[in-house]
């Protein structure tokens, strides 16, 4: 049977003793030390006789890599999160404006047929407004006691001041 043919190269009598006996100390064979070293060096594009900047440069192609991925999830948190919470604010805040340019025109309607009205008519409408002012206010601050409770969560997903002595977790919020 003939023998299969491999490429040979040529070393110098140095390089060929040190690779030997870092083959024996791995537990490999001189060519299998060989072809992994070959295989180091052209995978990662390297230049084997240049030592310092070997180094330097898988470095460099991790830290890009990384920069990489660490802008790409920038951009994707800016798009799916960031964007998304602006037009809502934007959006409450041009709606906020129209809202109250419509309370104003109601406003001057009303101190227009107001004008007309007789003092027990207006006595009866000021009770009403009063009325009406401290339901608004206090359905403000309950909806606004709501939010804050709602955004005041900490990294176990508890509210703060869930747990503390006087209050229940399942009371609900008044």
């Amino acid at each position: 049977m003939a023998r299969e043919q491999k490429p040979q190269i040529r070393v110098n009598a140095t390089s060929h003793g040190a690779a030997a006996k870092a083959a024996t100390r791995l537990k490999m064979s001189l060519g299998e030390y060989t072809e992994a070293a070959l295989d180091y060096f052209t995978s990662r594009q390297l230049n084997p006789a240049d030592d310092v900047a070997r180094e330097g440069q898988l470095i460099m192609q991790q830290v890009k890599k990384l920069g990489d991925r660490v802008f790409s999830y920038m951009q994707e948190e800016e798009r799916s999160l960031l964007l998304p919470m602006l037009e809502e604010m934007l959006r409450s805040r041009i709606t906020l404006e129209r809202v109250l340019r419509m309370n104003e025109i109601l406003v001057n309607n009303l101190n227009g047929q107001l004008s007309l009205l007789n003092e027990g008519q207006l006595a009866a409408h000021r009770e009403t407004l009063k009325k009406l002012r401290q339901q608004n206010d206090e359905a403000v601050e309950r909806q606004l006691k709501e939010a804050l409770t709602g955004g005041q969560t900490v990294g176990s997903g508890k509210r703060v001041g869930e747990g503390q002595s006087g209050k229940k977790d399942t009371e609900p919020s008044s």
